[in-house]
Order: C-alpha cells, then structure tokens, then sequence
C-alpha cells in the first residue's frame, strides 16, 4: 500500500533538477529506507512494551483487568458477559487466544481453562498482557501505513516513531485491558479513512467501516471515528466536484456506514440482546461521568486535559509538537487533514466534558494526533531541504524529532525497569504469609478501598481498623496499612489519632516504602489506582505505596 502511495508520489510530484528515471530510482531508495525504519521502530517498540508484563503477577495491580479475564474465562455456556460497562469484542479476543494457548499447552478444547486454574490464574493474565502488547506493537506500522498513504512516507516514518515511544502507550500496552486493541483498529480506521479520501475505493468504505465497528466494539470513546468518516467522504466528494446534496446521496457513506454497525453488532451483540443488563450498567456508568468521584485529587475539563493530563501522559516537548502540529493542518491543510482534525475535536470535546476521566482516555486521540505530528516533521523537512538540500534536511528533521521523543524515551525505560521490581504490596503479603499465623484476622486502614492493600488468599481476613481498643476487644493482634500521598484517595494511610495509637500500643514489624526520601514528588493520573508514576518516575525505588505491618503490645 505504501508502495503505491510512494509510487504516486514519484509520478505525480515536481521534476525538479533530476531526469524522470533519477526521481524513481530516488523514490524506491527512500521507500525501501523507510521500510528499514519501521522495521526498526517496531522492534524496538515491541521490546518496551513486552517488558516487564509479568509485573505484580500473581497478584494484579492494574485496576480493571479483571473485569476482562475473567469473562475471557468464562463463557462457557453462552456468549453473554453480563458486564456492559465495556463493550464485549476484546475480551472476546482475549477468550479465543487463552483457548488457543490451553491448547496448545496440551489441554483439551472443553478443559484449557485448567491450564489457568493455578497461581491465581496469573498465567491467564500474563498471556492476556502478552497479547495487548502484540496489538500495541502492531499499531506502529499500521499507523506508518497511515501516514504514507496520507502524506507521504516521511509522515509516515514520523507517526511511527512518535508512536513508538510515547510513554502512554508503551505502559498501556502491557495491560490485559482494551485500550491497545481499541488504538489498533482506530489506527486502521484512520489509515482506510485517508485512502477514502485519497481514493474512495468501495473496499475502502467498506474495511474502514469494519475497522471502525472493531474499534467501538473494544471501546465506546472510539465513535468519534464516525465523525471524521462523514468528513473524509465529504471532503472527498468536493475533490471531485460534487454539491453536498449529491455527497449525501453517494451510496459509499451508507456502505461505511453499514460495515460499521454490522461489524459492532457482531462483536458485542449482547449489548443488544441483553438490553435490560446494558440499562443497568449504563445507568450505573452516567453518574459517574456526569458528577465523577469524590476525590479532591482528580479534576476534569479542558484545563485538566490540556495542563495536566497531557503534558503527564506525552511530556511537554511532545505535547508542544502534536499541538503545533494540528494548527499547522488548519493553517495549511491538504486532503483529509480536516478529517482527522474533526475526528480530534469530537474525540477532546468528549474527554472534557466528562467529569470521570483519565490519562489513558487520550490513547484514543492519539494516532491522529502523532499522523499529524508526523505530516509536521515531514513538512519541515521539505523546507529545509530548500534550504539545506537534501540528506541535510532529513538528517535535521530525524535529529529533532529524536530530541523531542527522548524525554519519552528515558521515561519509556525507567518504567520498565520499576515495573520489573517486586511491589510493596508483593512485600507485604509475602511477609504476613511467613510471620502471621493462618486465620489470623487483620484490621487494616481504610478497609473498603482495596487497592493499596496485599492481595492475601483464603488464610487470612481484613476488618476495619477503628481504635486500638475496639481490636483489643475483637482479639485482633495485626495492623496493615497503605499509605501514599500522591494517590491518598486510594491509599489514606491511618488517621493522626490511629497513628498516634499504634506508636505507643504496638510494633512495627514491616515497612516497605517505595518513595525515595527527599526526591522529587512522582506525578500520577489521581484518578487511577495505579502505583507506578508517568512522570519523575526515579523518584520511587518499587512500584506500590508505603506498606507498614503493626503488631499490638
């Protein structure tokens, strides 16, 4: 496909000083460079998000994976999730590649379950992860595809790039979640939408509605596709000269159009068929996005979105460069620039209006943003090449786009390597394994919020930790807590008075803490209960908050 776009280009582009039979062997040479490049930025992408999978296992520190494996697991007699807070088409694809791998592990097609049965089913999350980084990894050269078959195979190479290193997208692809997947089959959708434009073949229609269908089946947020797609066929439609009456009556938008919900329907039809669970859960879900959550911590709007949760999530020389880039395709567009803008503006107006959002809702923006990203650097490298000639221009425009990648780069790293440190809460409940007697009923702090706390199996029982009198009372002997100020919704850690109680009435027994004295404060998305920062990410020697274990006098 790039070949062709590169092809085109060759044909159709300015002389300049070289005869016909230069530019080709130019072109081919360039083509085959980049095709070098994406194979590069794949792999090394692929390793950043491969590493450390296995975090936490076998307990499980990311919040809502559970939600996707165990319906991954189950389905045993019907299809039906019974969960409609995400649509069903990941955990779908989760089910069909745990099933091939009991399979192939030497389990019977009716028992692979079994081959998941022990260690908390951690082998089941690990190769649910496995394949979220395997569809993360996927997306840096279909968002390469993207871009050529725009703009041409510089923007093509710079998508690829941005998107191999965003930092944000590398964490979220070790995730047994389904946001890789939804940034998989958005990037398809984005990369069929710009050959609707281009060229507004039938199958182009029709791939780009099935695309779509896949990636609203992973993820509602990912509709605002529909939006550019309506763009795209009318931006294309004026290129040939048609009024907008006749654009609306062209039979190829009803095409995309039915693909899409063909497409949905199949990979969520449950959302339809049990209307009464979808009710349920969608009543559920709206009051959360209209009064979100009582942590004073979190914020939402524009001002969230654009000084906090996106400087955080991309780092501000990334964030500068996508923010550019998108003024500049309304300062000089080109064909299906004004799509893909649209796209972005539907998908921004969603994450701000909502009052329960987070960081990893920008993945779905994302891919628009870096093939704009992309079509800047190359734009800048044409200029320079005015300039500079040439090799000088690309060698420049490679040198700069690398600069404003490396913070993510460094980040990219660092995260990986604090991901592959054994948890606080890892710490904490392999020590009441080896020095609480089984049975044994422990008051922790803040019993009803579970994430900060050890995920501790049947031997063991948390209660509310009041007073030390009232466990006195209630022969309880064992205090746990989590304490961790930059995610305190999550992790309050014991009230002053508790404290207070516990340094004259008990033992310490047990602290891991995972901040390092005196470094700079980490930066989390405060509405995720997830211990592992995006920003000052050295700051902390583990993931996990601080996890202390008393033992009263």
């Amino acid at each position: 496909m790039a070949s062709e776009v590169a092809i085109e280009q060759i044909q159709t582009g300015p002389a300049g000083d070289y005869p016909p039979d230069a530019r080709i062997f130019s072109g081919i040479a360039a083509l085959r460079l980049s095709i070098v490049a994406v194979i590069v930025l794949t792999a090394v992408g692929g390793l950043l998000r491969f590493y450390a999978t296995s975090f936490g296992l076998p307990d499980k520190f990311r919040p809502d994976e559970e939600y996707m494996i165990s319906r991954a697991l189950g389905f045993e007699h019907d299809w039906n999730p019974h969960f409609a807070l995400y649509p069903a088409a990941q955990m779908y694809v989760e089910h069909e590649a745990l099933w091939v791998y009991g399979v192939l592990k030497g389990y019977r097609h009716n028992n692979f379950r079994d081959a998941y049965a022990s260690d908390f089913q951690a082998l089941a999350y690990l190769v649910a992860r496995r394949l979220s980084a395997a569809m993360g990894t996927a997306t840096i050269p279909v968002v390469y595809l993207a871009g050529a078959a725009g703009f041409g195979t510089g923007a093509g190479v710079g998508a690829a790039a941005i998107m191999t290193f965003t930092t944000l997208d590398v964490r979220d692809s070790k995730y047994a979640t389904a946001d890789a997947a939804t940034v998989l089959w958005l990037s398809m959708a984005l990369w069929l939408m710009l050959r609707m434009v281009r060229r507004g073949w039938p199958r182009d229609y029709l791939l780009a509605g099935a695309a779509t269908g896949l990636a609203i089946a992973s993820k509602y947020p990912a509709g605002a596709i529909v939006f550019g797609l309506t763009v795209a066929h009318l931006e294309a439609r004026r290129r040939e000269g048609k009024s907008l009456w006749k654009a609306l009556f062209d039979a190829r938008i009803y095409l995309v159009g039915a693909a899409t919900a063909v497409v949905f329907f199949c990979f969520t039809p449950y959302l339809f068929l049990d209307w009464a669970q979808t009710v349920r859960d969608y009543q559920y879900q709206r009051g959360f996005i209209l009064n979100g959550v009582n942590n004073p911590q979190a914020s939402y709007g524009w001002g969230w979105l654009w000084l906090r949760a996106m400087p955080e999530s991309f780092g501000l020389a990334l964030q500068v460069l996508l923010a550019v880039a998108m003024l500049w395709a309304l300062v000089r567009p080109r064909p299906g620039t004004l799509s893909l803008l649209v796209f972005l503006a539907v998908a921004f107006w969603g994450e701000a209006s909502s009052h329960y959002v987070f960081y990893r809702y920008l993945l779905i923006p994302l891919p628009a943003m870096a093939l704009l990203g992309g079509l800047l650097v190359s734009d800048l490298r044409a200029w320079l090449a005015t300039l500079l000639g040439s090799r000088t221009a690309a060698a420049c425009a490679a040198i700069g786009l690398a600069l404003v990648l490396l913070p993510d780069v460094v980040r990219d790293i660092q995260l990986d390597h604090l991901l592959a440190q054994p948890d606080t809460r890892t710490l904490a409940r392999e020590w009441i394994a080896a020095h609480v007697p089984p049975g044994s009923a422990i008051a922790a702090t803040d019993v009803y919020t579970p994430y900060g706390k050890p995920q501790l199996d049947w031997r063991f029982h948390l209660v509310p930790f009041t007073t030390v009198a009232m466990l006195r009372a209630a022969h309880v002997q064992w205090v746990v807590s989590d304490s961790f100020p930059p995610l305190a919704y999550y992790s309050r850690g014991p009230t002053p008075l508790q404290l207070a109680q516990l340094r004259t009435q008990a033992v310490l027994m047990f602290d891991a803490r995972s901040l390092k004295p005196g470094a700079t404060p980490p930066l989390f998305d405060a509405n995720d209960a997830f211990y592992a920062p995006l920003i000052h990410i050295t700051s902390m020697s583990r993931p996990g908050p601080e996890m202390r274990i008393w033992k009263l006098k």
